[in-house]
């Protein structure tokens, strides 16, 4: 079967950066240049979580050449774009610009990756900003804390035990030489990919890469990660209470890492549950019964073993136990009784077109191929279409019984109260 992703062409310089160049011959004059930095929260240790996310703020203050806030400066002046994000895995850094301005993008990349400050005076007031962003998204939200305990529960050793914002109170206490030493220990030509995507030329991208990267040095060794967590030995139940108007619930299993085959057909399993108003869990609970105002149901697809979460936000007056119940009977359901044909063939068409829009823009090319190249591994993506097509009402029973197995799930209740 042809696939319908992109060409894309690489090289690695002798520093050890990895330059991918994607040409989509749009004649958009429109390109996506991207740099992904293979460290995310799952390179922290206890005492100093969230310090990735933090250098993710940290990476737009002041470089020896650049005062802070100029970087975006910069890139407004050309009519560009950018953003940055952290997550488990790794840190993401884009910058959406026109074709004429790749040397700039490239400049600025460059500048950050061999000349961030990283003062002192810069970092107390954004550790401030950051504070507040967690108390935002998860003190202040209750589905923002349940989703972190959901976390802290789900995994006891590994460092996926918490979001990349990490904890509070290691917010509080990282000193400047904590972000220094993760700086220079991830923040590596090494330890990093550049990408160029859109309507480009790659011979002159590699030459210009070349130039801007290729003098900029190691800083050392990457550390080896080591960290497995040991399997669940029973069910685990927590009920947390908060400041809530309703109640919420999570169940969690644990599932294989993103390059396991069975993680298409777990995407199924969550299309079918979860995607759109026709979706069974929608028809259900929010629809029929009306018990829920919101509910999701989806696989993690990270380096390490993730999560298939299921997460419910419950109408006023509803008890989440009333949702549990009701959940439980739609997960048993999927394993237990066989998934329409017509089910399969709706998620196949979906998927196939969603896929597909998603390679018309430059920035979600480069995504879908930064997300799997800087998780070590292309080949899910380049066999996605071929391993949807292939899925039977077998594979999603089979997969179904696999994983969710309520003798090794974590549930969590979230009830009002302080």
């Amino acid at each position: 079967m042809a696939s319908s992703l992109p060409k894309y062409e690489t090289q690695t310089l002798k520093n050890g950066l990895q330059v991918v160049v994607i040409p989509l011959k749009n004649s958009t004059n429109v390109i996506s240049t991207d740099i992904f930095y293979k460290v995310g929260s799952r390179n922290e240790v206890m005492g100093k979580t969230g310090i990735a996310h933090m250098l993710e703020h940290m990476n737009f203050k002041s470089t020896t050449n650049l005062p802070a806030g100029q970087f975006d400066k910069e890139v407004k002046s050309i009519g560009g774009v950018n953003n940055a994000s952290t997550s488990f895995d790794y840190t993401h850094y884009y910058i959406k610009s026109s074709t004429d301005n790749l040397e700039k993008s490239l400049g600025l990349y460059a500048e950050l990756m061999k000349n961030l400050n990283l003062k002192d005076k810069e970092f107390q007031p954004e550790r401030d900003v950051v504070a507040e962003e967690r108390r935002w998204r998860t003190e202040n939200s209750p589905l923002g804390y349940l989703y972190f305990a959901m976390f802290n529960n789900a995994y006891v050793y590994h460092p996926y035990h918490w979001t990349p914002i990490g904890f509070m109170n290691d917010i509080k206490t990282w000193t400047i030489k904590d972000i220094k030493d993760f700086h220079k220990t991830y923040y590596q030509p090494n330890n990093a990919i550049l990408m160029v995507t859109g309507d480009v030329d790659a011979k002159d991208v590699f030459k210009r890469a070349k130039k801007e990267f290729g003098s900029i040095k190691n800083k050392g060794k990457i550390p080896e990660f080591k960290f497995v967590e040991p399997e669940q030995d029973g069910p685990k139940r927590v009920t947390i209470y908060r400041d809530s108007e309703v109640e919420m619930l999570a169940i969690t299993f644990h599932i294989p890492d993103f390059k396991s085959e069975d993680q298409v057909t777990l995407s199924v399993i969550s299309e079918i549950l979860f995607s759109g108003k026709s979706s069974r869990l929608y028809k259900e609970l929010i629809d029929k019964k009306r018990l829920v105002n919101s509910v999701y149901a989806y696989n993690m697809e990270n380096i390490d073993p993730g999560l298939f979460i299921f997460l419910a936000s419950c109408n006023p007056g509803v008890k989440a136990e009333d949702v549990e119940k009701e959940l439980i009977e739609q997960i048993e359901l999927i394993k237990n009784k066989k998934v329409l044909e017509s089910e399969i063939e709706k998620v196949k068409i979906n998927s196939k077109s969603d896929f597909i829009y998603s390679l018309e823009s430059s920035t979600s090319v480069a995504n879908l191929f930064g997300s799997y190249l800087v998780r070590g591994d292309l080949t899910p993506l380049l066999t996605y279409e071929e391993n949807i097509e292939k899925i039977t009402v077998k594979n999603v029973q089979d997969i179904a019984k696999k994983y969710f197995d309520f003798n090794k799930s974590t549930t969590l209740i979230l009830k009002k109260g302080k």
